[in-house]
């Protein structure tokens, strides 16, 4: 039985194009649907004018995103992408570390507009948002995760709350900060240093 990962003896020759011509695709209907988003929304998007500007058939859209919701999906595992190779292996002190994340969530507001920003944080509090998106495939999660186990391993975080359930405490309330538009930096200064004296070891 041949492995998933093998190539087979009798794959068409052809199969390049067709999956190079998906991928072109999927990256034509992702900025045709990003367009009418930052325009109407996501709850007003028009999946025909969507179609239309992409120049494919309105099934063509389903099959690559079940939902106008899944479109914001991608978009925000694309820019929690950018935002952890922009971070690299910043170093210092928990408060530093936060805030520099901050820094670089709040640029991806300038790249994707106001608009579609702001409904790609506001999905994570909605009803509509995909099942199967889950915290654990969220780049900037697991990042977070991983800076407060070492920030746990060295004494200066409680070992007895799960790294993943602060990471999920300080990320909801920063997104719910910056879907109402709260991007005051003296604000979110204070956020990020009150959840991290609630973390701190006692």
């Amino acid at each position: 039985m041949e492995s998933a990962g093998a190539p087979s003896a009798t794959r068409s020759p052809s199969g390049g194009v067709r999956e190079t011509r998906r991928l072109e695709t999927r990256a034509r209907l992702l900025d045709a649907a990003l367009g009418e988003i930052s325009r109407r929304g996501v709850a007003a998007a028009d999946v025909s004018t969507i179609v239309a500007e992409a120049g494919v058939a309105r099934g063509t859209f389903y099959f690559h995103f079940p939902t106008k919701e899944h479109v914001l999906v991608e978009v925000e595992r694309v820019e929690e992408t950018r935002i952890i190779s922009e971070l690299g292996a910043t170093t210092g002190d928990l408060v530093s570390v936060l805030s520099e994340l901050v820094h670089h969530v709040l640029s991806a507001e300038s790249r994707l507009g106001e608009a579609v920003f702001r409904d790609m944080l506001g999905l994570h509090f909605s009803s509509t948002r995909p099942v199967e998106d889950e915290f654990a495939r969220h780049p900037v999660g697991q990042y977070l995760v991983g800076v407060i186990s070492r920030a746990q391993e060295v004494g200066q975080v409680n070992s007895d709350v799960h790294a993943s359930e602060l990471a999920t405490f300080f990320l909801t309330g920063l997104f719910a900060l910056l879907a109402t538009g709260a991007h005051d930096a003296t604000q979110l200064s204070r956020y990020v240093t009150t959840i991290v004296k609630g973390m701190e070891k006692r």
